[in-house]
């Protein structure tokens, strides 16, 4: 096996009773986060839809009074009438439009949300790997301070020798408390979007990505968009009924016979500037949505074709450092450590390897940290769900 691969499980392996991603990610659809954007979504499309709703029941009442009737109880006329306007567009399917739209929309919030939980995963076990591996660096320094103190009080090894290792103990020290400071807020923003305390597993992500999948297929972006020019277009066809609406009414004259009723209808004769505004309006609000459509899907092919064409130099990277960097640098370390400790070379030279190792682990790291985030801000950017990765 590899060797950073094996580093990284082991120290993965500490915390192996800890939360894996799939937990998380599922407990974001109970989270405050997910439930404030439903509700602003469910709120916007109730008021959209509010314009293709006909009002209710209107209570209608006049009262005069005739002057020539003074004195008689006629004299006080009135009339009552119970009035309902009709809307005789096609509602329906701009209602069933809007109510699709806000299904998808949510399920792409809900896919964006987990994407950004998946992103404070990563960064966080990015940091708890590397703490992890400072963590080993010191312990093995501290054992190798012990063992040169032996030297230079056995006249084996120089002061120097043992002061530089006891500097370096100190500055690992500091440099795992800065680690455990971000890991503690990484920590505290997976609970903020998730309102799970564990720690996060790590041993779950994987190690590289697929270029091979249909990211263009898996966008709940791109289906968003292409139901908003459905709605967009039975918004269109509903304002351009011909006739677009009746009043219809009964009611009651006490100027009339009582046994009869009033029943009268209003139609209007034009159309007017507002039903012609309306049209312009729902007409271009179609032209809109079709455009943004077309922009989209030329956006994201674009930021696919960049998205892969990074990836395959981190994945070579990647492959590199685990390969043949690594190896190669564990190995000089080694070598130099036994010849330091044989006496036969400088202690100088030991550090140096070892700063080298130490820097190409944590250049694989982060590689591997960089690779996955860009995944992820992919996925955020096309609405995919991160779960489907998840073996």
């Amino acid at each position: 096996m590899k060797l950073l691969l094996s580093l990284l499980l082991s120290i993965a392996g500490l915390h192996a009773g800890s939360m894996p991603l799939a937990s998380y990610l599922t407990a974001v659809e109970a989270s405050n986060a997910l439930n404030a954007l439903n509700a602003k979504s469910a709120a916007e499309t109730a008021l959209q839809r509010s314009q293709v709703q006909s009002e209710g029941l209107f209570l209608n009442g006049q009262l005069g009074y005739a002057a020539e009737k003074q004195g008689s109880r006629d004299a006080f006329e009135y009339h009552l009438s119970i009035e309902k306007r009709f809307l005789l567009g096609n509602s329906g399917n701009y209602a069933d439009a809007l109510e699709l739209s806000k299904q998808k929309q949510q399920k792409l919030q809900l896919n964006r949300l987990r994407t950004v939980v998946y992103e404070h995963y990563v960064n966080a076990c990015a940091l708890q790997e590397k703490t992890g591996l400072l963590q080993d660096a010191q312990e093995r320094n501290v054992a190798l301070t012990q063992l040169i103190g032996e030297g230079v009080r056995g006249g084996e090894f120089d002061r120097s020798a043992l002061l530089r290792s006891e500097l370096i103990v100190d500055e690992l020290q500091l440099r795992i408390r800065e680690l455990e400071s971000r890991y503690y807020e990484a920590l505290q923003t997976l609970q903020l979007y998730t309102s799970k305390e564990e720690e996060p597993f790590c041993q779950d992500l994987p190690f590289s990505v697929s270029l091979q999948d249909d990211l263009e297929a898996d966008s709940l972006l791109y289906r968003y968009l292409e139901n908003e020019i459905a709605a967009s277009s039975a918004l269109k066809a509903f304002h351009g009924t011909a006739l677009k609406e009746i009043s219809v009414g009964v009611g009651y004259d006490n100027e009339m016979d009582l046994t009869r009723g009033i029943v009268f209808m209003q139609i209007p004769l034009s159309q007017g500037s507002r039903r012609e505004s309306e049209r312009e309006a729902a007409a271009q609000s179609k032209l809109a949505a079709q455009q943004q459509l077309l922009f989209a899907k030329a956006e994201m092919q674009a930021q696919i074709r960049s998205y892969k064409k990074a990836q395959q130099t981190r994945l070579k990277t990647y492959q590199r450092l685990n390969d043949i960097l690594i190896p190669t640098a564990y190995e000089t370390s080694v070598l130099l450590l036994e010849r330091f400790m044989g006496s036969e070379g400088s202690y100088l030279a030991y550090i140096e390897s070892q700063k080298t190792l130490f820097d190409l682990l944590i250049r694989g790291i982060d590689t591997r940290a960089d690779t996955l985030l860009a995944q992820a801000r992919l996925y955020r950017t096309l609405g995919i769900d991160p779960q489907k990765d998840i073996k």
